[in-house]
């Protein structure tokens, strides 16, 4: 029963934020897929934490007066940061005598891709100063590898609150800290690769160094990071390695 009213809350949810322009057709249909996962095999209560970082996630840039940065999400962004939460809901399904493990999993890795979202918002609306993550010099905010306090103060409580809102699926206080403590580990993680591997670009029009390969309508030379390793592989590397994580303390 749980999988087949999750296909029919996924299904609402993912027209609504169609419908409000949050997502692409490929995004719905990858949110679908996501919360089938996650509701059917923990019901509502483990649905919470992934809806609220889903609409705090796409609402926050309007609601910080960023609204020009808001644009719908793909299939790919989905599932970025869903690939790893829809893994530890299946493994909780699959090896039910480690579904502990799995959830405290599942909720890390949501509470990482809370925290680092909420750090890159309000870092970039009210992060002064930035610094670069590994060479510790001055950087503008919302370039890739740069922390701020006001930033990574915002994502420890987004960390903190996705975790603790999923309070029924380990009950106790101790795990819960524990998928916090990981979340944050986890924006911690995402900062870093951001700052080593992720491709970064400078623009031959304007002169800003840039995420995208093309700006100002025109191709712009690769400076650092990694060929083809995105913002969206960066985030899904992040949130895979931190519900790793999660599982194996899990485990123990």
């Amino acid at each position: 029963m749980n999988w087949f009213v999750g296909f029919w809350l996924a299904g609402l949810i993912a027209l609504l934020a169609y419908r409000l322009r949050l997502l692409t057709v490929g995004g719905a249909w990858a949110a679908v897929v996501t919360g089938v996962s996650v509701f059917g095999a923990g019901g509502v209560w483990a649905s919470v934490p992934l809806v609220g970082f889903f609409f705090t996630s796409s609402l926050l840039p309007r609601m910080l007066g960023r609204p020009h940065t808001t644009e719908q999400r793909t299939a790919t962004q989905v599932l970025a940061n869903g690939l790893a939460p829809t893994l530890c809901c299946w493994g909780s399904v699959l090896f039910p005598a480690h579904s502990e493990a799995f959830w405290l999993g599942y909720l890390a890795s949501v509470a990482a891709a809370t925290a680092d979202t909420w750090a890159t918002e309000f870092g970039t609306r009210f992060g002064n100063p930035v610094w670069h993550i590994t060479t510790r010099r001055r950087i503008p905010a919302g370039e890739s590898g740069g922390v701020s306090w006001q930033g990574t103060l915002a994502g420890v409580g987004g960390a903190c609150l996705v975790s603790f809102g999923g309070q029924p699926l380990l009950q106790a206080w101790a795990p819960l800290a524990l998928a916090a403590a990981l979340g944050t580990g986890g924006m911690g993680l995402d900062s870093l690769l951001g700052a080593t591997v992720q491709a970064r670009y400078r623009c031959k029009q304007c002169a800003t160094t840039t995420e995208r390969p093309v700006c100002c309508g025109v191709p712009a030379p690769r400076i650092g990071g990694r060929h083809g390793v995105d913002n969206n592989a960066v985030n899904a590397l992040s949130t895979l390695a931190t519900a790793a994580a999660g599982i194996a303390l899990g485990s123990l």
